[in-house]
């Protein structure tokens, strides 16, 4: 009996060894096919919980909040940045006493141990998309950790510019408490347009539908999702993507270095 019950706890920690070095590959996650869960507050849809090539965890969810609803204000976890992207509605977000209200597109970057809380202000649902970061431990994550201040960006603030397929907005290139650096822009297509050809690059990427109907390539695959979809891309995945739509679409696209 013994020698079962010690087989049988070798296989488990086998499994979880395992289990835990598996790293999260390119992916299409199609906001249709996301399971809904119901809160008191509204809704929750988890997208990505998932150690990565570059990240020890990393966390997507899809936040859902009724008219007046209020997140109570909680300190973000030691070892973790946290960044929030408004899908639909209107928010009011208070990081360490400072408050501002956000729209849908709007970005806030909160960094560990900042104090946050997020109230519903509009009549209609708000839907929030709720990232966090954390990197891999390393013997430089020590000295490298650096204080950095919460980041707003009013949507209404980003500039948009225009080009030939489409347009652009850079929304914010810079480090927080835990990234060397966290990159984000909007690329808007014309209808049927490619943003590029199909390339790889040295850091991993998010791409997140804001409207329209976009083809991602995957190493010479077709993935096509619609507005809310998530695409996950590793850093050595040959991909590209096009408007696959009727009408313009958008997207932001998301990288990050790590140290």
């Amino acid at each position: 009996m013994r020698n079962k019950l010690f087989s049988l706890a070798i296989l488990m920690f086998a499994l979880l060894f395992i289990s835990a070095g598996r790293k999260l590959g390119s992916t299409v996650y199609e906001w249709e096919n996301l399971t809904v869960r119901k809160s008191n507050l509204g809704t929750v849809r988890s997208i990505i919980k998932s150690p990565t090539r570059s990240l020890e965890m990393f966390e997507i969810k899809a936040v859902t909040l009724k008219k007046e609803a209020l997140i109570k204000e909680y300190r973000v976890k030691k070892g973790f940045d946290e960044m929030m992207i408004i899908g639909e509605g209107t928010s009011e977000i208070t990081v360490n006493g400072k408050s501002e209200l956000l729209g849908a597109g709007s970005v806030l970057v909160a960094n560990q141990g900042d104090q946050v809380k997020i109230m519903n202000k509009a009549e209609d649902d708000l839907t929030f998309y709720l990232f966090r970061f954390r990197p891999w431990k390393n013997v430089n994550l020590a000295e490298n950790t650096r204080k950095a201040d919460p980041v707003f960006k009013n949507w209404q603030d980003i500039e948009f510019r225009a080009n030939a397929n489409g347009g652009r907005r850079d929304i914010m290139r810079q480090p927080t408490t835990l990234l060397k650096e966290l990159e984000m822009h909007t690329t808007q297509l014309k209808e049927g347009l490619p943003s590029h050809s199909s390339h790889v690059h040295p850091d991993e990427e998010i791409i997140l539908v804001r409207f329209g109907r976009v083809e991602e390539s995957i190493e010479g695959k077709p993935f096509q999702c619609g507005p809310g979809s998530v695409i996950f891309l590793t850093n050595d995945d040959d991909h590209g993507i096009r408007n696959a739509g009727k009408g313009p679409c958008e997207y932001y696209a998301i990288r990050w270095l790590t140290y």
